[in-house]
């Protein structure tokens, strides 16, 4: 009986079912690096992009074709993944993050927390140097700054108007004690922040 030839697209269950795991923790993404990390082969992850199960997003990052696009958090979660391990949005971004108020959709602000190549940016994304040892938190499965220290990074170059709305929507939203509205109600209007 002659040997049937073996489908050129067959590949490892085991590593797609631990890419889909990984990458469903992070909205949909995986990066060519947490790949390689898991111990799938580059000739693999080629392989999934040309049956359709990954799609290329950006440079070194992939996402699931079956998880489905969810606007400003997917594009975030791609950028986050493009900067590297340790990026998490910052200012702007994280107030977008948690719709505290209308920012400028078209920048997008993330902080590293090491050296970044500049040739590796993504147009539209501002870099901020992380302050050392600073521990971002969780919103929505991305890393960000708090709601506090991200109102507080965009005092002088976000409108005052839009930081007492931002103040005024987490505080409704009860991620700031009224305490820390009231402070940073004053911070804004003296345009200064304290550290």
């Amino acid at each position: 009986m002659p040997r049937l030839e073996q489908n050129r697209y067959t590949f490892d269950m085991s590593n797609w079912n631990s890419i889909q795991q990984a990458a469903l923790g992070a909205h949909g993404i995986i990066t060519f690096t947490q790949a390689i990390r898991m111990g799938v082969f580059p000739a693999e992850i080629y392989r999934w992009r040309k049956i359709g199960r990954l799609i290329k997003v950006g440079r070194g990052v992939f996402r699931l074709a079956a998880y489905p696009f969810q606007g400003f958090v997917s594009d975030m979660a791609v950028l986050l993944a493009q900067v590297g391990e340790g990026a998490y949005l910052y200012g702007e971004s994280a107030i977008a993050l948690y719709g505290l108020c209308p920012t400028r959709s078209y920048v997008a602000f993330v902080a590293v927390p090491g050296r970044f190549r500049k040739k590796q940016i993504p147009s539209g994304l501002t870099i901020v140097k992380a302050k050392p040892g600073y521990c971002p938190t969780y919103h929505d499965g991305l890393a960000c700054q708090y709601p506090r220290d991200a109102i507080r990074s965009c005092i002088g170059t976000l409108e005052k108007d839009r930081l007492f709305e931002a103040v005024d929507e987490a505080e409704r939203q009860g991620i700031l004690l009224s305490e820390e509205a009231r402070s940073l109600r004053e911070e804004i209007a003296n345009g200064k922040a304290t550290t």
